[in-house]
């Protein structure tokens, strides 16, 4: 609601009649969304065994085997700018060569997970369901789009107020029906899970059970409902719905499956309580939440960044969840053989905003200290996420090498804006605003600072380094 707002008074040649018009159909609409009703697409399933394709993690790893080499990108949240970094890491994995079995490969095609929040998760979804095509139309089909101008229109627009007046359905709406009709094509995620890409983690945050929310069939299992026919689009806009801005995405539990708790979310209770993890204890909470018929129905899902703004917590909820890196990899690749190499790339585009806070006698603002705030808070998480997801690769690979005799190396690859090294590159990329509207300029500029930030990485040459290496 502050970008509609905001969107009144920019122009000069606006006069004070369409400001006030404009000021008038915001509040209206500001009103209405008090009252907004949420519309429910997730539809029941009779039995769990009868969904397919089933979009989860161990159905992928089924038909897409591993490898030597088990490669996971993380995409942050922050609007378009975060789309436009996450883009060009692709670009520059596509565009960097590889050996593989004697034949030449691109790295890009050792990627087997994404896992993606808020603006990051546009990416992911895209290179997943089309895969190389994001390299054609991307950038016109979202990057170089003012995306954010557009949901304005429509929110503003003169038909869309008097339908309004008299409808309950929340203006999120428009922005699910923009992305599935000119993004997504109307894609579902039984059209994800045929797909030949990585496995793609779409995480939103759910209001009711205080936790992560990610779009996968275990997780939909909870809620005795089918994933495969949910729209894409939906699932976006659920992880990028920025609380005040966009109405919650609602999710429905349908109680008429018969789900039981599972034997593997039973284990890691036993296994929570007798280690007393409380990352562990936490993860296992939030699904047994479902299970309790005296919840609340529905989930209520808003911005992935809420609970986790990199979209590292997930692996680490994953890892816990399986009974630890060994199992979890014994199951994936059905003979217990580890991979040789274990790479995260994860690309952060958050930054630090500027503001006149300390130059002057001047009290902060309201707005400059909410913004300060703000990015203490996330950076502060982030840095936390980092090092711990950092210390607990390093301990994955240690324990997957006792498996097997031989060594298993990993690699953690962290693409920070915030850590630019030049300064006029860094001002002005912290200038650049979290929204869903860049100039093409900006755009091309965050492809290249990515592409850049990622070849120049120390681990990723190193990376590189033993790859070669190994084709020797």
């Amino acid at each position: 609601m502050l970008d509609v707002l905001h969107s009144c008074f920019p122009l000069k040649h606006r006069s004070l009649l369409f400001r006030w018009l404009c000021v008038s159909a915001a509040s209206l609409l500001l009103l209405g969304g008090c009252s907004s009703i949420g519309k429910v697409e997730n539809q029941p399933a009779a039995s769990l065994s009868s969904i397919k394709p089933r979009y989860s993690a161990s159905e992928y790893d089924k038909h897409h085997p591993l490898g030597d080499t088990l490669m996971v990108l993380a995409f942050s949240g922050g609007g378009t700018r975060a789309a436009a970094m996450s883009y060009g890491v692709l670009e520059e994995l596509r565009d960097t060569p590889l050996r593989r079995n004697g034949s030449n490969a691109r790295l890009l095609d050792e990627v087997d997970r994404i896992s993606s929040v808020s603006g990051g998760s546009f990416t992911s979804a895209y290179y997943g369901l089309f895969g190389d095509r994001i390299f054609e139309d991307f950038r016109d089909v979202f990057l170089y789009k003012d995306v954010q101008g557009e949901l304005t229109d429509l929110v503003l627009g003169f038909v869309d107020l008097l339908r309004r007046l008299f409808s309950t359905e929340s203006r999120t709406e428009l922005a699910v029906h923009y992305y599935d009709k000119n993004i997504f094509e109307g894609k579902t995620f039984a059209d994800l899970a045929r797909s030949p890409g990585p496995f793609i983690l779409i995480n939103a945050s759910d209001l009711n059970s205080r936790s992560q929310f990610i779009f996968i069939q275990p997780q939909f299992d909870f809620l005795c409902s089918d994933l495969s026919s949910f729209k894409v689009a939906r699932a976006v806009a659920a992880s990028s719905a920025v609380p005040l801005v966009f109405a919650p995405i609602l999710v429905k539990r349908h109680d008429d499956c018969h789900m039981k708790k599972p034997r593997w979310l039973e284990a890691a209770q036993i296994r929570a309580e007798e280690t007393d993890d409380q990352r562990l204890k936490e993860a296992v909470a939030s699904l047994n939440f479902y299970l309790d018929e005296k919840n609340p129905p529905y989930a209520t899902l808003v911005d992935g960044g809420i609970t986790d703004n990199l979209g590292l917590r997930t692996i680490l909820r994953n890892v816990g969840l399986s009974g630890g890196v060994a199992r979890m990899q014994e199951r994936a690749s059905g003979s217990g053989v580890p991979p040789r190499r274990i790479v995260i790339i994860v690309v952060n585009a958050s930054v630090t905003s500027i503001t006149d806070i300390g130059k002057t006698k001047i009290l902060p603002s309201i707005a400059d200290t909410l913004t300060v705030v703000t990015d203490m808070q996330l950076h502060l998480y982030n840095t936390e996420t980092n090092e711990l997801l950092k210390e607990e690769l390093m301990q994955w690979a240690r324990i997957l090498a006792s498996t097997t005799g031989y060594p298993v190396d990993s690699y953690y690859i962290n693409i920070d804006a915030t850590n630019i090294a030049d300064k006029e590159e860094r001002v002005y990329f912290n200038k650049i605003p979290t929204s869903f509207s860049l100039k093409r300029e900006q755009a091309d500029r965050l492809i290249s600072l990515a592409r850049r930030m990622l070849r120049n990485n120390p681990e990723f040459k190193r990376l590189l380094h033993d790859l070669n290496e190994q084709q020797r």
